[in-house]
């Protein structure tokens, strides 16, 4: 292996659970291992459902960001939701699509997530292949 080998971070889930616009100041107070879902980012598409969670009529999915200490990291959100219970349909109302991921965000409460290549947090340690070489042609 080349080089040194790289401690991977991780960092287990307190069990806090927020949802965008609505617990902005726990937000902002937040603790390492504390998650808040966030409706996909295309807001301009959805400008109608951002603050009101009780809207009907558009469909979408919930994102999740958690806090390692200093920043809001994504967190793979089909590591938890391998259902796809985070996504809404048009007849649905999305505030009990998340009152659904909150339930099984909570139950992950003390489960460890690591942090990937990508700088995402998962819940499957990536290992990073051995290094085979230098590459040559030969003539």
């Amino acid at each position: 292996m080349r080089g040194q080998s790289k401690t991977i971070k991780s960092i287990i889930i307190s069990g806090n659970v927020y949802l965008k616009n609505c617990h902005d100041e726990e937000i902002s107070k937040s603790k390492e291992g504390d998650i808040y879902l966030y409706l996909n980012d295309e807001e301009k598409l959805y400008p109608i459902i951002l603050n009101n969670y009780q809207s009907k009529g558009h469909k979408g999915y919930f994102k999740a960001k958690i806090y390692d200490g200093r920043d809001w990291c994504l967190l793979d959100t089909l590591d938890f939701f391998e259902d796809r219970v985070h996504q809404f349909g048009k007849n649905e109302i999305c505030i009990y699509t998340f009152e659904i991921c909150l339930e099984r965000l909570k139950e992950e409460k003390g489960s460890k997530v690591y942090r990937t290549y990508r700088e995402h947090y998962s819940k499957n340690l990536h290992e990073s292949n051995q290094f085979k070489g230098k590459k040559t042609i030969k003539f």
